[in-house]
């Protein structure tokens, strides 16, 4: 029902989680900040920050011309880009040194 309507709006939401997926920006934002969080409070900050990251770098390269999808949906990207930078910032806690 929900894939309906967005498709309805012309929302592709394939492209949008694969962009979000796919987008180096919010991996390697999402797991830094994941390491240097010293509270698991800070993983969904890290995530909010992964996510303007990665729209910040699906617009760069949209300038650049590089074809990267419909630009309408940049809400959509947002949201999946901070989805996906919370997974990583999840990952980047659990995988970060104890320090005493």
């Amino acid at each position: 029902m929900m894939l309906a309507a967005a498709s309805a709006m012309g929302a592709d939401l394939q492209q949008m989680l694969f962009v979000a997926l796919m987008n180096p920006a919010v991996i390697v934002t999402g797991f830094l900040i994941g390491r240097r969080a010293d509270q698991s409070q800070k993983i969904i900050v890290g995530g909010f920050a992964a996510g303007i990251a990665g729209l910040a770098f699906v617009w760069l390269i949209d300038k650049f011309g590089v074809y990267v999808g419909n630009m309408n949906s940049v809400g959509g990207i947002f949201v999946l880009s901070f989805l996906v930078g919370v997974v990583w910032c999840f990952i980047g806690y659990k995988t970060r040194r104890k320090t005493q």
